[in-house]
């Protein structure tokens, strides 16, 4: 019988702020996409654009919930109720920066408007934090990962 090479625990782990990472990445890709060039173009476009870059933007803010509170749970504590928080106490441990935090607030704000179905965000604020999020969100994505190969307790 062939001698079979045996995978670390470690390498056979899924690993969830990974996978997330990645679908975050994709997520980038397709607001990239729809996202119009310029803020009037966005504007006048209809229904199915603003309603395909909303979506676009609460899955990549979702997604960053979700790491935050992979990170959290990691380290052994229990996620906050608050989103704000997750992303404070994952700023505090230094997986990201201040200006990163001082983004994502602003993007959770405009989060919590989205899915308030009486309140809502204009148009020409959803696309200035969009145009903004490609920006901010990969520097998250950046800094997360590096996080981790930083880490001696695991790699992303």
């Amino acid at each position: 019988m062939p001698k079979t090479t045996q995978k670390t625990p470690l390498q056979r782990q899924f690993n969830p702020v990974k996978a997330k990472l990645v679908y975050m990445d994709e997520c980038f890709e397709q607001l990239q996409s729809g996202l119009p060039t310029n803020k009037d173009e966005y504007i006048r476009s209809g229904r199915l654009t603003h309603s395909y870059v909303k979506s676009c933007f609460l899955m990549i803010v979702q997604r960053a919930v979700d790491i935050n509170n992979a990170i959290i749970e990691f380290s052994g504590k229990t996620p906050p109720y608050q989103k704000f928080q997750g992303f404070r106490a994952v700023q505090e441990s230094g997986a990201i920066n201040q200006k990163t935090l001082k983004f994502f607030e602003h993007a959770l704000d405009c989060y919590q408007k989205i899915a308030n179905p009486y309140e809502g965000l204009p148009a020409h604020e959803l696309y200035d934090v969009s145009s903004q999020l490609l920006q901010h969100g990969k520097a998250y994505t950046r800094q997360i990962s590096d996080f981790f190969k930083d880490s001696t307790s695991t790699s992303v």
